[in-house]
């Protein structure tokens, strides 16, 4: 996987989670920071580190997911109880836990 996220969440409209401020996974919330800034990193070959010579994907992203000159894709996501969470309650994520999100 070439972007390697921490969390890949099916469903719902592309980007959608440009939106979202505030998100909870079963019964653990999180706080966005914000998009994720991309760089080279993702241009290069995985197995040898060597450059790709077309620029891709990079170059596809930067034609059209520009924001405030960044290349975005993806979301930073904060681990955040705040006063929702018991002390008591374990934050465990599984696959097919539901998503909830609180968007601007």
């Amino acid at each position: 996987m070439r972007f390697r996220p921490n969390l890949v969440i099916f469903g719902g409209e592309p980007y959608a989670e440009d939106g979202w401020r505030n998100l909870r996974i079963g019964n653990t919330y999180f706080s966005s920071l914000g998009g994720c800034n991309r760089c080279q990193m993702i241009n290069f070959y995985q197995q040898t580190g060597q450059v790709k010579k077309t620029n891709e994907p990079l170059a596809t992203l930067a034609s059209y997911r520009r924001v405030k000159g960044k290349i975005l894709f993806g979301i930073l996501l904060r681990y955040d109880p705040g006063n929702k969470a018991r002390l008591d309650t374990n934050s465990w994520l599984k696959v097919g836990d539901e998503v909830h999100s609180n968007s601007e």
